[in-house]
């Protein structure tokens, strides 16, 4: 790999933690996983979330992607889709608002990890694969940032180390939240917190499925 690539590819992955860090409903699901179910169902979602955006990546890098752009009807699917799978979760987080169910206790909780973990990364997934804005971005970024001719080892370095960054992000905000100090607010208030995350992602679904047209 050429030097010359290694600062092309530190202001790619520069905006690419910006666009990690800005909250968006992956954040809010991780959030809601750490701090209303469990760790491993949070850390389930954090990795679900790194590799649904990960494989929209590398799509985009290699030009498949390109055919949701002029395939009008499929990108239109894939909005349409998305939406409705905010919408269902915001749904899903007023319903357990409504139902009041309390938190599960801790050990119950601990003994069935490794089905929070394979949940979680269900979610995370279903989370990035139906997100359509992902596309757009990455279409852009690697439009405006992406140097020529880039060749295939450059690429899946890129590709790594954004892996990385969104595994470290995700991961950290599971580790924080899901710490006794955010679940004992959240057992406060939990009727209150679901509510406002399930509008949150009841209002990104409308404005995806309805006003990003």
């Amino acid at each position: 790999m050429e030097a010359l690539l290694f600062p092309e590819l530190a202001g790619l992955l520069a905006i690419w933690l910006l666009a990690i860090v800005s909250p968006g409903p992956a954040f809010l699901v991780v959030s809601q996983s750490a701090v209303g179910r469990s760790r491993p169902a949070a850390f389930g979602v954090a990795l679900g979330i790194s590799v649904g955006t990960t494989i929209y990546a590398a799509l985009t890098l290699w030009g498949f992607t390109a055919v949701v752009t002029q395939i009008s009807w499929l990108g239109t699917v894939m909005r349409v889709a998305g939406a409705l799978y905010l919408i269902y979760l915001g749904l899903s987080l007023f319903q357990a608002a409504a139902d009041g169910a309390d938190a599960e206790p801790t050990a119950t909780v601990a003994a069935r990890g490794r089905a929070d973990a394979t949940a979680g990364f269900r979610l995370g997934m279903l989370t990035a694969l139906t997100n359509p804005k992902a596309i757009a971005f990455y279409l852009s970024l690697f439009a405006v940032a992406l140097p020529p001719h880039m060749p295939d080892g450059a690429k899946l370095v890129l590709l790594a180390a954004g892996f990385s960054l969104e595994i470290a992000w995700y991961s950290l905000v599971a580790f924080v939240l899901s710490t006794g100090g955010p679940r004992r607010l959240y057992n406060r208030a939990r009727r209150t917190i679901d509510r406002v995350l399930g509008a949150v992602l009841l209002l990104a679904g409308v404005r995806i499925g309805v006003v990003d047209r």
